[in-house]
């Protein structure tokens, strides 16, 4: 009977801790979907093209721009830093 009332609370106290662990992970991870990659490209590449990129970087305004149009259109909560961090990964693709 020990046994089971001990496998009951593990089991319980595991299940509740990975729940709210994943729930906390949640915000702070953002997910790139093609599209949203695409879109992230396009506009930077139009940024490019009107003189927005003056040296090797963009502009933080462009981040901006871009967390802006992908939150508008792909409904989630796209923030600069999430464009600047996305950028230096598709750099390394």
């Amino acid at each position: 009977m020990y046994d089971y009332i001990l496998y009951k609370f593990v089991t319980f106290f595991f299940v509740e801790m990975s729940t709210t662990q994943n729930e906390k992970c949640k915000g702070k991870h953002f997910t790139w979907s093609k599209p949203m990659s695409y879109m992230l490209l396009e506009i930077l590449a139009e940024k490019s093209l009107k003189g927005n990129k003056p040296s090797s970087t963009f502009r933080a305004e462009s981040f901006v721009k871009v967390a802006t149009e992908i939150s508008k259109k792909f409904n989630v909560q796209c923030e600069p830093k999430h464009v600047n961090n996305h950028l230096k990964t598709v750099k390394k693709e």
